[in-house]
């Protein structure tokens, strides 16, 4: 009987040991690594929550990334529409300057030398295209051209669809705006030009010998480009909004990514005195067991012995 109490006993000790062994090598690993949870063996609860915290940062990456690229490209868009603004301005000021009876055939042909020009500008920058390379007024298609000549000489979009959005939680928020929102319609039916169509009414209205005629001519462009600064003005306030949006997600992301990294350091980082402090105690700890181990290993063999 005392012969089965005592390898009870030992066996006791040894797992005792082994116990204390693994607890000692699993807060020197943690210290080495200067990390509490390294694994779902170092604590399952915690381990499950920073899975779950590094799923929300890697979503929160993702839309992140989604925002710089939507702002990147309104960005782009505003600096084109402020530029597309300036110009039909001009193109306003030369046509009131065509309108004014004191000037001549000539003077009128001088003012539609800088208006074919104007146009060449605004063909360029209706083809702007972002960082990425994707055109900015092609909506939903933008890696091809957004405009292109027809048989009669006019310039028709070639885009479709809507602008690529931007995902915002159960919202989106459109990273452009098309082209007739932003250049106009043609429409004979309607009265309505584009704003290619309306620079060259005007500079056909200039050439015009027609007094009473080209003087029509000259205020029905007047009429148009009044529309297209409008216009481009309204694209510009929907292009701010849309940026404003995304600055305040942005913003929100941010703060989101701060507390989720608070909560993560919370969970996974090492309190360094606290853990030197309990493997000290764990090594005091199997010192006196190894001690008492072996006082009592001896003691059991000289009872074998007697």
């Amino acid at each position: 009987m005392t012969s089965i109490t005592t390898r009870a006993g030992h066996r006791a000790a040894v797992a005792q040991l082994g116990d204390l062994a693994r607890q000692r090598d699993a807060v020197q690993g943690q210290i080495a690594r200067a990390r509490r949870i390294d694994g779902p063996a170092d604590d399952p609860v915690g381990f499950a929550r920073a899975a779950v915290l590094r799923r929300e940062q890697a979503a929160a990456l993702v839309t992140q990334r989604s925002i710089d690229a939507g702002n990147r490209r309104l960005s782009a868009t505003d600096s084109t529409l402020e530029g597309l603004g300036n110009l039909v301005q001009r193109a306003r000021e030369l046509a009131l300057q065509g309108a004014n009876g004191t000037q001549s055939a000539a003077d009128r042909a001088t003012i539609a030398i800088e208006l074919q020009e104007l146009e060449a500008q605004a063909r360029t920058l209706a083809e702007a295209s972002d960082s990425d390379g994707q055109r900015l007024f092609g909506g939903a298609i933008a890696a091809g051209p957004s405009y292109a000549a027809a048989a009669d000489g006019s310039r028709v979009w070639q885009g479709g669809g809507t602008a690529p959005a931007v995902a915002i939680g159960t919202d989106s928020v459109a990273s452009g705006i098309e082209a007739p929102g932003v250049f106009g319609v043609t429409n004979p039916a309607a009265g309505t030009r584009n704003l290619f169509a309306s620079l060259v009414a005007l500079r056909a209205a200039l050439a015009d010998p027609d007094g009473p005629r080209r003087q029509a001519g000259i205020d029905t462009a007047i009429g148009d480009m009044d529309a297209h600064i409008s216009r481009i003005a309204n694209a510009r306030g929907i292009v701010g909004a849309r940026l404003g949006r995304l600055e305040a997600e942005g913003e929100r992301l941010e703060k989101a990514k701060l507390s989720t990294e608070t909560d993560l350091s919370k969970l996974e980082s090492l309190d360094m005195p606290e853990a030197i402090a309990r493997l000290q105690r764990l090594l005091t700890v199997i010192e006196a067991a190894q001690a008492s181990f072996v006082k009592v290993s001896s003691l059991s063999l000289w009872d074998q012995l007697r």
